[in-house]
């Protein structure tokens, strides 16, 4: 018989809370490198085609690749 008033879960329960919260940090953390990389992208674009000096272009595209390379890595870790 469980108890309606215990405030302590099981041990089976414990992980499953884990798992959600870690799933939605996981979304949240893909979806800011998405757009990170999207909007590097982009400035990388018109930085270059706008005559724009080259480090800033620069920054623009090291910027992109380290999104690229971080979702790259994310991707490899939790596939399954």
């Amino acid at each position: 018989m469980t108890d309606p008033y215990r405030f302590s879960s099981t041990p089976a329960d414990q992980g499953r809370r884990g798992d959600v919260t870690r799933k939605g940090r996981r979304a949240a953390f893909r979806g800011v490198l998405w757009t990170l990389l999207i909007l590097g992208a982009a400035g990388n674009a018109v930085t270059s085609l706008g005559g724009f000096n080259a480090l800033i272009s620069l920054a623009f595209g090291l910027a992109t690749v380290l999104c690229i390379v971080l979702l790259i890595v994310d991707h490899f870790r939790h596939r399954g």
